[in-house]
């Protein structure tokens, strides 16, 4: 094989200048015309679940073993917060992988990575091995590449590709050494005087080439003569010399033998840039066992006295349905069976350009396409300087490709001045963004989708370049595409929960601050049991501190996370509803879990989430949730009445044990315009405004309301029983976040959980200042309604109602007193929670709602605060708060939420960088950093190479 160089003058050149040689592809060993596209996996349904209604839903048909197990692995990838393998979706060029976030990625290469031997797949591996009767093969070759070891004078096969019914072998006429071998080359030494024979494997098959010494071992060499024996497969010749090899029984072509060339030392002795050379001619004759490669070279050039030795034989065979290539201009050969890609301007030599056909995979026909990159090996680069480079979408490549006959150059994707090769930036990996037009070609139908390379100044040696190709035996090119599958039933455990607490709510109903404290111990218990589970991987892998325990299995083995999260739930809720039965619930949840979940990590998955449970159990005892006497109210002005939906509700929440707060007062408003004692608030202007607001934009016939005002008020409304309620509202919202974010299960146990301690603790001080202050401020409906505030700013109305209204039209307010309100005190926990988790308030979702008015009504939202503030001014327009209500209730909300998501389930912290994991490149490393910050499980990160030029990073955190 030949390594490119430069002259005696310039720093050496790693890599390939023209792919000249013999590699033996052999897709004909397998079957002629491989086929070039994969019919997309079909999505599995998501498993029959009983609702807490009672409804079904219904099984959907079968489903194949390769699409069950891409269900599957979507379902371990989002439990264990890895991305997982499809293995039954493999094929030489493609890996399928299930993403965390419910993604799919698929890395598609220009060249053949694995193969299938007895059953398994194997990965290649072409480094070179002696076999113990002294032969040679490749450790691992998707064509069992054989080679010669010593030989007689006779000679015999040379190398050899295939077995039965589908074989190949090139012979040598003479005696054979034993070789050398130096990972995937073999040279055999004095196969003639002067002259070297080298064999290199590639992963597509081999190259074979002669090096001659001298001039006079030149003249011997000049012409010989390869004998192919060959099993199904014909030859011809075209007029520019090529060969064309074609399946016998189908006539379909498999291979072509391009120009062959030789070249001289001038460049150096390790390779071709650079060099002078020649075309050599080629002949085929036609035998009852194959064809002989008769190989004549210039015999003029070899005895030029500018010809500086060695010189280099190359001619060259190509099998296979890969296929890239490089065009140079004024060049007229074939020059695609390279393992060099050539871009820009050699030196001194005219420019060049290359093209990659990918063969069309799932991974872009139909699919929703969030990410794409093309994938280089950067070989060579004649400067460490960067010069630019681009990317095209052309048209498809083939054997005719010259730069007199490129592929249309449609469009430029990118420009990159990424530049290594050189001797001071080393070869390594280069990744490009292809987004754009990875999502042109998924709206197309095609069987080969082609990418061109050229650089941007095609004058500028220094921007000359060499990317390892398809036939590289080290590495291929690859596009890494990550895309949302079109319908994926499949939910995250913790989700699944959410949805069942939300139904339970609809069926107890009931005030607010209970249902908050349920799905606060529900997703808290379900916090802890997914910790102890990734904790068991190591500490490095925990979620963050532990809310109230961090629980080991008794078995020792490592806990499934999706059955402690279903079992930490299903205990915690059975607890809480002990009137209530969740064994459909359990039982559905417990179907979606992998087979490949051994039944010791089941065990151990249900013992540490049944063992957070119990921890948030005993701790929630006697924590002052107990129902209370009876609240009455007062008949003076201004204090809380009954206005005929019962008495006050849950009058000793205020004194209920917090989630994340130190005490149930520590957020406590000043009061309702810095008011404390009703002897100064009824009298004061202030409390007029609020009243005379309200009484205008609150009333059931207002005319100062506008009608998205009124949609706004009874989209938040959700007081009815057999609606989800408050806190159900806002979980639903973090569920439409968490999808647009990616989140998966390990980032929505934690941010479920700070949410619900929020929402939890916002009750708790909402009811303190409704009912434990010296203010239990009247409805607005009592205060309009009664005369007897004694301030001359305000005037009765006994007729006015307020908006708000059941399902039976009629109008009433909450049973609780004003200031503040619960509504808004959640929106304001849920604001600061979420804009805390996703470190930004601008995030644009839409959402719709629950309350029997406003059924079908969907409200979008521009931020996150902006959702807040409406549904606090929403209680005003609904005609049951005043603005204060609202105000003072989001901003204490606001505060109780930032101390629990400052205080409680802490990110893990190191005093330096500790090693997370080892990671392919540094885009997978950067993506898993990533995540980690966004669940936050860690506050740092940074990716570093393993070793130069390969593309692995260890991952560190702190």
């Amino acid at each position: 094989m030949h390594r490119t160089t430069s002259r005696s003058h310039r720093p050496a050149r790693r890599g390939r200048t023209f792919g000249l040689a013999l590699p033996l592809a052999l897709a004909l060993l397998t079957e002629a015309g491989v086929a070039l596209s994969l019919s997309p996996v079909a999505h599995a349904a998501e498993p029959v679940a009983a609702s807490r209604t009672g409804t079904t839903t219904p099984a959907a048909p079968a489903a194949s073993a390769t699409a069950r197990e891409e269900a599957n692995a979507r379902l371990t990838a989002q439990a264990q917060g890895r991305r997982i393998e499809v293995t039954g979706a493999r094929t030489e060029r493609t890996t399928l992988w299930a993403n965390p976030d419910g993604t799919m990625s698929q890395e598609s290469f220009a060249g053949p990575v694995r193969y299938r031997d007895h059953g398994r797949w194997v990965d290649v591996d072409v480094n070179l091995v002696k076999n113990a009767d002294g032969s040679v093969r490749a450790k691992a070759h998707p064509r069992g590449l054989r080679l010669a070891g010593r030989t007689g004078a006779s000679g015999g096969d040379l190398v050899t590709l295939g077995s039965g019914e589908r074989e190949i072998a090139l012979g040598w006429q003479g005696a054979l050494p034993a070789p050398r071998l130096d990972g995937p080359k073999a040279t055999y030494d004095d196969v003639a005087p002067g002259t070297d024979l080298v064999v290199e494997a590639t992963r597509t098959g081999f190259e074979q080439y002669l090096v001659v010494a001298d001039r006079q071992a030149a003249q011997r060499a000049a012409t010989f003569t390869l004998p192919v024996r060959t099993k199904g497969l014909e030859a011809s010749q075209k007029a520019d010399e090529t060969l064309v090899l074609a399946d016998s029984r189908t006539g379909e072509k498999v291979g072509h033998a391009p120009t062959p060339f030789m070249w001289d030392a001038s460049a150096g002795s390790d390779g071709a840039v650079g060099a002078r050379r020649a075309r050599v001619d080629l002949d085929v004759v036609r035998q009852s066992d194959g064809f002989d490669l008769t190989v004549r070279a210039d015999k003029a050039f070899l005895a030029d006295k500018s010809t500086k030795y060695p010189v280099t034989i190359d001619p060259a065979v190509y099998f296979g349905t890969n296929f890239d290539t490089t065009v140079r201009n004024g060049e007229t050969a074939d020059l695609s069976a390279g393992v060099g890609l050539n871009v820009g301007r050699e030196w001194q030599k005219s420019e060049a350009r290359s093209f990659i056909n990918f063969p069309r995979s799932t991974a872009v026909t139909g699919q929703d396409i969030l990410n794409a990159e093309l994938n280089l090996y950067a070989t060579w680069s004649d400067s460490c300087e960067a010069r630019s480079w681009e990317v095209w979408d052309t048209g498809t490549a083939s054997a005719a490709t010259r730069w007199s006959s490129q592929p249309a150059w449609r469009s430029k994707v990118t420009t990159s001045t990424q530049t290594h090769g050189f001797t001071d930036c080393g070869p390594r990996w280069i990744t490009e963004d292809i987004t754009g037009l990875v999502k042109q070609w998924s709206q197309t139908e095609r069987t080969v989708d082609t990418v061109g390379l050229r650089a941007t100044d095609e004058a500028d040696y220094k921007a000359f370049k060499i990317f390892a190709s398809a036939d590289s035996p080290q590495v291929a090119p690859s596009i890494l595409v990550t895309y949302e599958t079109p319908a994926d039933p499949v939910k995250d455990h913790v989700v699944y929960w959410n949805d069942v607490l939300q139904a339970t709510y609809r069926q107890v109903g009931g005030a607010p601050g209970p249902l908050a404290r349920a799905g606060a111990m529900m997703h808290g218990a379900i916090y802890d049991a997914a910790n102890s589970a990734r904790c068991a991987e190591g500490a490095t892998k925990c979620l963050g501190a532990a809310y109230l325990v961090k629980a080991t299995a008794s078995n020792g083995a490592l806990p499934d996370v999706n059955s402690a999260i279903d079992h930490a739930a299903f205990d915690v809720l059975r607890s809480v509803y002990p009137g209530y039965n969740f064994d459909d619930e359990i039982a559905a949840a417990r179907s979606t879990i992998p087979a490949a979940v051994t039944a010791e990590q089941r065990a151990a998955g249900t013992d540490v989430g049944q063992k957070a449970a119990a921890a948030m159990i005993a701790a929630r005892q006697n924590d002052g949730s107990a129902p209370a006497a009876p609240y009455t109210g007062s008949t003076q002005p201004g204090y809380w009445r009954p206005t005929g939906t019962g008495d006050g509700a849950t009058p000793d929440w205020g004194k209920v044990k917090p989630f994340g707060m130190a005490s149930s007062t520590q957020f406590r408003p000043a009061g309702p315009g810095g008011h404390t004692q009703m002897s100064t608030l009824l009298p004061s202007q202030v409390y007029a405004d609020q009243v005379n607001d309200v009484k205008s934009l609150g009333g059931a016939d207002s005319t100062a309301r506008t009608a998205d005002q009124t949609q706004a008020a009874l989209f938040w409304a959700n007081d009815l029983d057999t609606t989800y309620k408050p806190p159900g509202q806002l979980f639903e919202h973090t569920q439409i976040l968490s999808r647009q974010k990616g989140m998966a299960v390990s980032g929505n146990a934690k941010l479920f959980a700070l949410t619900a301690f929020s929402m939890a603790d916002a009750a708790v001080v909402a009811w303190d200042m409704k009912y434990q202050t010296d203010i239990d401020l009247w409805r607005p409906e009592s205060a309009i309604r009664l005369d007897g505030d004694g301030n001359a700013a305000t005037t009765a109305d006994a007729n006015w109602q307020p908006l708000s209204q059941d399902a039976n039209g009629n109008h009433f307010s909450p049973a609780f007193p004003a200031y503040v309100s619960g509504h808004a005190t959640f929106a304001g926990a849920w604001a600061r929670a979420t804009r805390d988790w996703f470190g930004t308030d601008q995030i644009s979702w839409t959402a719709t709602t629950e309350d029997p008015n406003a059924i079908g009504v969907t409200r979008a939202f521009s931020s996150i605060s902006a959702a807040a503030t409406e549904n606090a001014v929403g209680r005003v327009w609904l005609g049951v708060h005043y603005r204060w209500d609202g105000t003072d209730g989001v901003t204490a909300g606001g505060n109780a939420a930032a101390y629990t998501v400052a205080n409680r389930l802490k990110p893990n912290t190191a005093a330096s960088w500790t090693k997370y994991e080892d990671l392919h490149n540094l885009a997978g490393c950067e993506e898993v950093g990533k995540r980690l910050l966004a669940e936050h499980r860690w506050t740092s990160y940074q990716c570093t190479q393993i070793q130069a030029p390969e593309p692995d990073h260890t991952l560190y955190v702190k």
